[in-house]
């Protein structure tokens, strides 16, 4: 039950930041910007994710199924996540800004992104 609902807000997630990318890739440049030059923003998203993706992990952490395995990998990416955004938030933003230089580029992770949400979605609605 956890995992389905963790998936199914992962996808949605995905979903509604795929959409974002699509239709302001300029905003979405600007955040990162934005939330880089913030260390004390990073410092406390990071927060948050260690202690929801620690509480969510300590839950949800099988292997049993599809779902579970899933659910269980995406969470403990978020711990990591959080971990980084706290300790070492540099490679972080290099990936950012490797991944995403120009609009067309995010415009491309915004497809992806919107198609990975249905994906991940669909695996937590079965």
């Amino acid at each position: 039950m956890v995992a389905n609902t963790a998936l199914l807000l992962f996808g949605m997630y995905w979903i509604a930041s795929g959409i974002g990318l699509l239709t302001g890739p300029a905003r979405i440049a600007r955040l990162i910007d934005e939330f880089e030059a913030s260390p004390a923003l990073g410092f406390l998203c990071g927060a948050t994710m260690i202690f929801a993706g620690g509480g969510t992990l300590s839950v949800q952490n099988s292997f049993s199924g599809v779902a579970d395995g899933l659910a269980t990998l995406l969470v403990a990416g978020v711990l990591v996540e959080g971990l980084l955004l706290v300790a070492w938030p540099k490679p972080l933003w290099a990936l950012a800004h490797w991944m995403m230089p120009d609009d067309d580029h995010l415009k491309g992770f915004g497809i992806v992104a919107v198609a990975l949400g249905m994906v991940v979605f669909a695996i937590g609605a079965i």
